[in-house]
Formats: C-alpha cells, structure tokens, sequence
C-alpha cells in the first residue's frame, strides 16, 4: 500500500505522526511526506521521504496566524457576531482557535473566498503528485484541507491526523447548529468558503467527507473533547521529537525536584514579542528549591535581565528525554507539549498570563479534565509559595 502525509510545514506538526509512519514502513508498506520544502530536511532526518509540493520560490513564505489577512478577518468577525455566543459558552473557544490561527494557516496555500484561477502552486503540486503517485491512503494534517481535493481527484482513501481537540468539526457542527434554519443570519461556511476555490479548480464537490475526511485519527485521549459528528479512531500518542544526544545531567537522577518549562515551537516560531512574561514565571520559579530546565529561545528571553541560580536555559530539549525526569511541567497548553507528559505521567501546570496576574490550571496525570485552576499575583518578594501546593 502507498500511505501520503500531507502536513502544514513546521515541526510541531511533523512529530506526531512519525512514530505511526514508521509503523507503517515496518509493515511494508510504501511512506512519504508531502510539505514545504523548507521542512523537508527536518522529515528526511526522521528516516522519512519527503515530496516538495512546489518551488518554494512560487509562493510566500507560510507565516499562518502571522500573517495579517485584514479583510479575511473581518469577514471571520462578522461570520463569529452572526453565531451568537454567549458568555459562558465552551464553544467560543473552539470557534476562537479555529478563525485566528487554523484557518488563516490554511489561507497561505488556498485563498479565503478566492477564485478558482488564482495562483494555488502548492496544491496544484499537491495534486498533481497524488495524480501521478497514485497513493491508496492520504492521511492529512487539517490545516491542508486541500489534500482532500488531491486524495478525491487521484482516487486515494484519505482521513485526517491530527493531535489535538478537534476544533475544526466542532465548530462546523455548532455552525450547522446556528445557521441555516429560519430567521437566521446569511453567512457562509468558513472552512468550506477556504477550501471552495481548489475544490472548484479540480471539479470536486464539496461535502462533509471533503472537509472532515472519510475518518479521523487523533491522538488526544477521547475524555478531552469536544465530542464531534466525524468518525474518529482513537490512537496512543508516542512522545517523538527531533533528537540531540542526550547530555550527562540528563540521565542522572537530580538531587531536587526538576521542573521543564517549555512555551512551545510553533509559537515562537511565529511570536517575534509577547513574551514580557517570561522573567515573571522564571522570578516565581526562582523562589524554589527545585531545578528548572526552560527550553527558551533568544527572542524568548529578551525581556529577561538574569537568569536564576536555579535555572538551566536551553534553545531545545527533545521533551521525550526530558520529561521522564521531572517532576513537574510548565507549559503554554500545545498538545505536543501536553501529550508527552500525559504519556510519561508527569504533572503539569498550563499558564497564562493577564496584566499582572499569572493564571494556571493542573492538570492530571493522565491528561484528564483539569483539577485545580488558580491565579496570583506576580511575585514580588517571593514571599507566596502556592507553588509547592503541586508537588514541587
């Protein structure tokens, strides 16, 4: 069998699935990855074939949420005021990652609303490689919706992959809810209004198997949620980065509490500021006996006079040698980041920050509904200690 992953181009998207690749390539059968090209060095280091969907000079660099899309986002607006949230809904928040940072991830290869025959270099490669490959599996990242349109043309089976809650169909199916029935607004389908100009260009109808794939495979545990229409199938998540070897400190036991903070690779990836936050948690972390790894970045740390005693700053650690040696995780709420310590069973605090106050909801063991949120004040003396209430 011929198996095609068709992912967004970033790191945080290729991780995942490597392990389920190489599962596949164990079994016989025939693997590739389609993507950017720029990320084809980072797949080929994972033992995996990588196909450039196009000549990276075709096209603008993908920045996803990065980019501007002014008019794109209003419309986006008008559509979210037409659905009516109220305060309290779950929904909003699904329906808020979607329009700010999936969608417009999806707008650097297909125009939103866009004609047919504007310029799609990327998926018109895409197309044409599935064409002329002939794959019998398409297994695509929900941010290229337009490797739906490729698996249909070349006559592929195809399902999603993805790792986190499944917000896309979540929010298509609260839209299918609100919108259409009588007396509602007339406003279009965001996800369908994305993928219409390739579906068009390649006579392909649009449907739900079209936006939400044939089934779904995702590794989140099914108790996070949302409960979604689209068939999904569950599957383990096996924590994999890119690897470095391991360093001395690593594999010896410490002689306090080791605590990894890690605010993510795509954030950073696209987050040239905003991170004024930073000498707050690792001031509050400073007040401890523990040790801390921070897995930080240059811009990451621009705000950041000193670094504490008690805190190792590293640009990357593969999280999957990291995490089974502490006792505790800082993080940003990515599932790439939530997921490795779900597998290791390492505790975790998700912050945020507001203002002047620092927020943070522990989550279990088993990355089960959190159990504890909170907030206080950004330290000023140290004198609070609410951190050591987790186990630090």
């Amino acid at each position: 069998m011929r198996v095609v992953f068709v992912m967004w181009p970033a790191a945080a998207h290729l991780y995942p699935f490597v392990p389920l690749a190489w599962a596949l390539k164990a079994a016989g059968h025939e693997v590739c990855v389609v993507s950017h090209a720029p990320i084809a060095e980072s797949t080929a280091s994972m033992g995996l074939t990588p196909v450039s969907w196009c000549d990276p000079n075709s096209m603008p660099v993908p920045m996803g949420p990065g980019r501007p899309y002014p008019e794109e986002r209003a419309e986006l607006a008008r559509i979210t005021e037409a659905m009516a949230f109220g305060p309290d809904d779950p929904d909003r928040e699904h329906w808020d990652v979607l329009t700010q940072f999936y969608l417009p991830s999806m707008w650097d290869f297909i125009p939103f609303k866009g004609s047919p025959a504007e310029p799609m270099p990327a998926m018109d490669g895409l197309v044409e490689f599935a064409r002329a490959w002939k794959p019998d599996l398409v297994l695509w990242d929900p941010c290229i919706p337009g490797a739906a349109v490729a698996a249909r043309v070349s006559g592929a089976v195809h399902a999603r992959w993805w790792t986190a809650p499944d917000v896309f169909c979540r929010s298509m199916d609260r839209f299918a809810e609100v919108i259409g029935g009588p007396g509602t607004p007339a406003v279009e389908n965001p996800l369908a209004e994305t993928v219409r100009p390739l579906a068009e260009r390649y006579g392909v109808e649009i449907d739900n198997e079209l936006l939400y794939g044939q089934w779904t495979v995702n590794q989140q545990p099914p108790a996070v949620g949302p409960e979604v229409s689209a068939q999904t199938l569950a599957m383990r998540w096996i924590p994999h980065a890119q690897q470095e070897l391991m360093p001395d400190w690593m594999y010896q036991a410490p002689t306090r509490p080791r605590i990894a903070v890690s605010l993510g690779l795509s954030e950073r990836m696209f987050m040239e500021g905003g991170w004024d936050h930073i000498p707050v948690l690792l001031e509050a972390l400073s007040t401890l006996d523990v040790e801390v790894i921070a897995t930080l970045n240059k811009t990451q740390l621009g705000a950041v006079s000193t670094i504490p005693d008690n805190v190792q700053v590293f640009d990357y650690v593969p999280l999957n040698q990291l995490i089974p040696t502490c006792s505790l995780l800082i993080h940003h709420g990515g599932m790439g980041t939530v997921m490795p310590a779900v597998a290791n069973r390492v505790p975790q605090l998700v912050l945020d920050f507001v203002g002047n106050e620092i927020s943070a909801t522990a989550v279990g063991v088993d990355g089960s509904v959190p159990v504890q949120p909170w907030s206080r004040p950004v330290p000023a003396t140290g004198e609070d200690r609410r951190w050591t209430d987790h186990g630090c």
